[in-house]
């Protein structure tokens, strides 16, 4: 029972050497009922693949969600020729630590596949009822953090992609929305890259209308740069009226004001 815990897992044997996102020193611990002999049952790879270092931004989708082919539409093509293998480790039990600690192992490349191909599946499922109700959840919590801006006053964010077609390049990272200020912020993922497309540019936009109850009332704070207490005039601003400088009167020539040249 209780939340479980997010840690690291140990750095696997041999030389250091540079890893993949996906490989053994980026991925939290399996929980502890994961360890061999330690439980009957085994967690399953939903449940691991969520809890790992920096995926608090995904939800656990539902697995009888994921066995309806109709939600599954165009992705056999998209994903190529290991969506099979990918998508009977998603539907299955987390890997092992020795699996994950030898990268000789076919397992890595299957690894990989699944991720894109679960967080294709999860940018759809976050758009149904069911869906938009376990990333309320998450929403409530804070887990997908605050805005920074100083006037949005700590305002939930929600995550979001720029683009809904995922990125082999690693060029459309996820971001994050707020609905205060209407703008998008950098999401803090560490070294792990998370596509936009897992999230796609729908989602904070229909949770908003599903949930108006959400959305923040405009506050209208907006900072004002200011030089001594005067508004500065933006060159091709309209409606900005330029600083009146006081001039010397002719006939004061002790007056300490000149008017700039």
């Amino acid at each position: 029972g209780g939340p479980q815990r997010r840690r690291p897992f140990p750095a696997p044997p041999g030389p250091a050497r540079a890893r993949s996102a996906m490989e053994v020193d980026r991925y939290d611990a399996l929980d502890s009922s994961s360890e061999e002999g330690s439980s009957l049952e085994e967690p399953s790879w939903i449940n691991w693949f969520c809890l790992l270092r920096h995926h608090e931004l995904f939800c656990e989708v539902d697995p009888s969600y994921i066995q309806d082919r109709f939600n599954l539409y165009g992705l056999k093509e998209e994903i190529g020729p290991l969506y099979g293998e990918a998508m009977a480790m998603i539907l299955g039990s987390a890997p092992t630590e020795r699996q994950l600690a030898d990268p000789s192992q076919r397992i890595h490349k299957v690894l990989n596949t699944a991720r894109v191909l679960y967080g294709l599946i999860h940018a759809r499922y976050v758009l149904t009822a069911q869906g938009l109700s376990d990333m309320k959840t998450k929403y409530h919590a804070r887990e997908f953090g605050q805005c920074p801006r100083t006037f949005c006053h700590k305002q939930p964010l929600l995550p979001v992609g720029l683009a809904d077609a995922y990125s082999a390049a690693g060029d459309n990272p996820v971001q994050r929305f707020c609905q205060l200020c209407e703008e998008v912020y950098e999401a803090d993922t560490g070294n792990t890259y998370i596509d936009g497309a897992f999230f796609g540019t729908t989602f904070p936009h229909l949770f908003g209308q599903t949930y108006p109850q959400t959305r923040p009332v405009k506050n209208g704070f907006k900072y004002v740069p200011r030089v001594f207490g005067f508004k500065i005039h933006r060159e091709g601003e309209e409606g900005v009226e330029e600083v009146e400088w006081p001039k010397r009167q002719a006939n004061d020539p002790d007056s300490g004001f000149d008017s700039p040249t």
